[in-house]
């Protein structure tokens, strides 16, 4: 069986989520008997590098949203038989010659399929588009949906997710957007959960290998920071996120170990940088930022750690799976739907805390009291893991079952009833929820914002060769005004010549000498 996996992979960017997902699916499909894997990549050959699997090119998207809608209207003409509709040398032909030769398609997790990000969402949805045109089962597996989405981006995914033949969402937010939809789905855990990390690492893979090796008897904290603060000022962010790290590695004598999950290999940017800036401002003194490490030793290093502080997605589902307690926290809406369901699945998402409860005097004790439960958190999670593992594998399961040609029903996760109650938030939840109407409303409005001014690029672009042509046509017009112009006067001339030259015949036929000659018969009359 030939399988085709799209999975966010093969960016300038090593994004240690996205590559860990789709390296969970490739080991899952191949733990069940399924070894013919196509991967679709921005770069195939650094992806048949890393997964050993074969790769091809995958769509790239225009970002603006207009020119993507547009973009997904061709592709699904050329897919109802118009073959006008696109250029023959457009990238999607050769996608679907791809998919033609394949058994069924799964498209991995991720948090991808929301307005911000829709260039992502609209190659998911031309990829299902094509699927379905092809008659090929189709899983969409682990996502989150949303939460921003513009009208036609909502209605892409609602059409996305009804042509699948088996589906599942990572959070009960995402599920409840398909069950009011009335779109059936799953609710499974992230992908990357229970990520097998025990292969060994691509050694073609020239990423920053600047690493901790942990040491029996020194137990260590993870820690991993993005750029994005949200609405807190970076320096006040960086700042209060050293002070909390320094808190805990104190109590716990613990090495502080910060591992970036996004950066351009060899730069050391975007996390890396971050966490340099994070350190300068700690006092303690065993910190190593490590540098970009791959997706199997990032997570790896999270699994054995002591604790996980994070405002990213994916150190709080590495640690979850491992049974390591995990602080989330959260520095907007989006990352309170994707952490907030990470940490509900296991009965936890009373535990996140964001920027509200971060800049407030109380989070110390919070931190505290955290600490306190560490013990009984690790042992809880570990307690829950083999019967969340369980579930997962069956998801797996039907996954296999569903390209085989099988119709299962999607499984849906029993969130566990919230523990540790102790750790949650006195926030009244009006005023989360209030948050978060402010920040779907901006959010909406930027995305819209964006369209509508790449629009009017596009509109100004017309315009302006709309103008070009005119001006065009208009010397045009002006040469052959000047040509006819010209002739106009040339034959004015040649008129004046042809009377002239006529009169000048008439005198000569009224010559004496010609009536004499024609007289004599010397000329015709």
């Amino acid at each position: 069986m030939r399988v085709v996996v799209l999975g966010d992979i093969g960016q300038p960017v090593y994004h240690v989520g996205d590559e860990a997902m789709t390296h969970a699916v490739v080991d899952e499909l191949r733990a069940r008997g399924v070894t013919d894997i196509v991967l679709l990549s921005r770069d195939p050959e650094q992806s048949t590098r890393i997964f050993g699997t074969e790769s091809v090119k995958t769509l790239e998207f225009p970002w603006p949203p207009h020119r993507r809608e547009r973009y997904l209207r061709e592709i699904k003409a050329i897919l109802a038989g118009d073959m006008s509709a696109l250029p023959a040398e457009d990238q999607v032909h050769a996608l679907i010659e791809t998919m033609k030769g394949c058994d069924g398609v799964v498209i991995a997790g991720g948090g991808n399929m929301t307005s911000p990000y829709g260039w992502l969402l609209y190659e998911r949805a031309a990829v299902g588009a094509i699927a379905n045109a092809l008659g090929k089962p189709l899983v969409i597996s682990g996502q989150t949906l949303g939460p921003v989405l513009t009208g036609p981006d909502y209605d892409t995914v609602v059409e996305l997710f009804r042509s699948a033949t088996l589906t599942s969402v990572r959070e009960q937010t995402s599920w409840e957007l398909m069950r009011n939809a009335d779109v059936p789905a799953g609710l499974t855990l992230d992908d990357a959960s229970f990520f097998e990390v025990d292969h060994a690492l691509p050694a073609a893979l020239e990423l920053d290998q600047v690493t901790y090796k942990p040491q029996p008897g020194r137990p260590f904290l993870v820690a991993t920071f993005a750029p994005g603060t949200g609405a807190m000022d970076r320096d006040a962010f960086n700042q209060r996120i050293a002070e909390v790290l320094d808190r805990i590695a104190d109590a716990g004598k613990l090495d502080v170990v910060m591992i970036a999950h996004m950066s351009h290999p060899g730069q050391a940017d975007i996390d890396i940088e971050t966490h340099q800036d994070i350190r300068r401002r700690m006092n303690t003194e065993n910190v190593m930022v490590c540098g970009q490490l791959s997706a199997e030793e990032s997570a790896s290093l999270t699994m054995q750690a002591e604790i996980v502080v994070a405002s990213r997605y994916h150190p709080i589902v590495f640690a979850l799976s491992a049974g390591v307690p995990c602080l989330g926290i959260a520095v907007d809406y989006y990352g309170e739907v994707r952490i907030g369901g990470a940490l509900a699945n296991w009965g936890l998402g009373h535990t996140m805390r964001s920027l509200r409860h971060l800049a407030a005097p109380e989070f110390d004790a919070f931190v505290d009291q955290f600490l306190a439960s560490n013990n009984d958190i690790r042992s809880y999670l570990k307690e829950l893991s083999p019967a969340q593992g369980e579930f997962q594998r069956e998801w797996w399961d039907a996954v296999v079952e569903t390209l085989k040609g099988s119709r299962p029903e999607a499984p849906v996760l029993v969130s566990p009833e919230p523990a540790f109650l102790e750790l949650a938030s006195d926030e009244h939840p009006a005023v989360a929820q209030l948050t978060a109407n402010n920040e779907l409303h901006i959010g909406h409005q930027s995305v819209e914002l964006y369209g509508l001014t790449h629009l009017l690029e596009d509109t100004r672009g017309s315009l302006g060769a709309m103008e070009a042509v005119r001006d065009g046509l208009r010397d045009e017009l002006n040469q052959v005004t000047g040509a006819l112009a010209a002739k106009e006067s040339e034959g004015h001339q040649l008129r004046i010549e042809r009377d002239y030259l006529q009169e000048k015949l008439q005198l000569l036929e009224s010559s004496l000498l010609v009536r004499a000659c024609r007289k004599l018969r010397l000329l015709p009359r």
